[in-house]
C-alpha cells in the first residue's frame, strides 16, 4: 500500500491554519490538528462507504497537498471527486464561499487584519448537525469525548460504557455515518455517553436512511427560512441546532444562542442585563450591522476572546482543547 496525493488550487491569501483553527469542530474527533506541522488529519469516507485516512496541508502557498495514506491501487476519478469534495467543504474553499469570505472583510474591518472569514465545519452536513447535538446542554470537555466515543464505535464496538475521562484503548475510527448508526440500538449508543442526546441522534440517523430525511435535498435549498423550518421540524433540534446547521451551510444570518453567547456578550460588550428573555435582541442589536454576515462577526469576536486567554488555536495541543470554552477561562481566572 502506498500513500497518493491530491492537489487543490488555493488563493494566494489562503491560510490552512486558520481555516481550519476557528470552531470547536476542527477540535472534535475524528479531526487532529498537529500544531508544528499545520497539518489536518482524518478519516474521509469514499462512495463505497470506506474510509481512507488523509493528510492536508498547504503546499507552496497556493495548493493543498490532501495526502490519501495506505491508498491500494491508483485514486479511482470517483474516488478523487469524493475526498476533494468534502476537503472543499470543510475548508470552504468553494467559489461562493470565497465571495462570502471577501464580502464579509469588506464590511469588517478586524477581519481583513486576521484573515478571518471562514468558518470550519465537516465532511458532510449529518456530521454537522451531530457534533452540533453533541454541542447542547454540556461543557465542552464532555462534547469532545462523546465525539471520540461515537469514532469509536467506526474502530471496533465498545463493549462496556467507558467512563467520562477515559482514554479509549485503540485508535479512532471515522465519524459514523447514518447507515452505521441507523444498525444500532438506544442501548449501544448508551455505552457513548450521550444521554438524552443519543435518541435525537438514533432517530436522524434511521430518518436519513428511511428517506424521511433527505440531506442533499437541504443543502441544495437556497431559501434560508424554509431551510430554517425544515430543520426545526426535525425531531430534538431546537434553535441552536438548526441555527448551527444554517451556519455550516453558508446562511450566517442567525447567530447561534447558547450559554456562551450570553456569557460572551455579557464579558465582552458589558450587557450585564443579557438573559435568556432578551438575548436573542441584544445580539440583532449588536451584529445586525454586519448583516447578512453575523454568525461570522460573532465569532470573530469569539476567536478573538479564547485567543487573548489561552493563545492561538493553532498552536495548541490536543490536552488543552477542554478550556477553549469561557467558564473554564472565568473559572481559571
Amino acid at each position: 500500500m502506498m500513500d497518493k496525493s491530491i492537489l487543490i488550487r488555493v488563493s494566494s491569501t489562503f491560510e490552512l491554519e486558520k481555516a481550519v483553527c476557528n470552531h470547536g469542530f476542527f477540535m472534535m474527533a475524528p479531526n487532529r490538528w498537529n500544531p508544528s506541522s499545520k497539518t489536518l488529519v482524518r478519516p474521509l469516507r469514499l462512495p463505497d462507504q470506506k474510509s481512507v485516512t488523509v493528510s492536508i496541508n498547504l503546499l507552496y502557498a497556493t495548493f493543498l497537498d490532501i495526502t490519501v495514506h495506505d491508498y491500494v491501487h491508483e485514486i479511482s476519478p470517483s474516488d478523487h471527486e469524493a475526498i476533494s469534495d468534502q476537503v472543499t467543504r470543510m475548508l470552504r474553499l468553494s467559489s461562493e464561499e470565497e465571495e462570502h469570505v471577501k464580502r464579509f472583510q469588506s464590511l469588517h474591518s478586524d477581519a481583513t487584519k486576521r484573515g478571518f472569514g471562514r468558518l470550519f465545519r465537516n465532511p458532510t452536513l449529518f456530521e454537522d448537525i451531530v457534533k452540533s447535538i453533541l454541542l447542547c446542554g454540556c461543557r465542552f470537555k464532555d462534547t469532545l469525548e462523546m465525539a471520540e466515543n461515537l469514532c469509536i464505535l467506526t474502530k471496533r464496538p465498545l463493549s462496556v460504557k467507558r467512563k467520562r475521562g477515559k482514554k479509549p484503548e485503540s485508535s479512532l475510527g471515522n465519524f459514523p455515518s447514518p447507515q452505521e448508526l441507523a444498525r444500532l440500538e438506544l442501548k449501544d449508543l448508551d455505552k457513548c455517553c450521550l444521554g438524552y442526546r443519543g435518541e435525537t441522534i438514533l432517530k436522524l440517523a434511521k430518518d436519513v436512511m428511511n428517506g424521511k430525511i433527505n440531506l442533499l435535498d437541504l443543502e441544495n435549498l437556497s431559501d434560508a427560512d424554509k431551510l430554517y423550518n425544515k430543520l426545526k421540524n426535525i425531531k430534538g433540534i431546537g434553535d441552536f441546532v438548526a441555527n448551527n446547521a444554517l451556519m455550516c451551510m453558508g446562511f450566517y444570518h442567525k447567530v447561534p444562542v447558547d450559554s456562551e453567547t450570553i456569557r460572551h456578550i455579557k464579558q465582552v460588550h458589558q450587557r450585564q442585563e443579557c438573559s435568556k428573555k432578551n438575548v436573542e435582541a441584544i445580539v440583532k442589536e449588536i451584529y445586525d450591522k454586519y448583516a447578512p454576515f453575523q454568525t461570522l462577526a460573532f465569532w470573530l469576536e469569539l476567536v478573538k476572546y479564547y485567543e487573548e486567554n489561552v493563545g492561538k488555536l493553532y498552536l495548541l495541543k490536543e490536552c488543552d482543547y477542554k478550556s477553549v470554552a469561557g467558564s473554564f477561562i472565568n473559572r481559571r481566572s
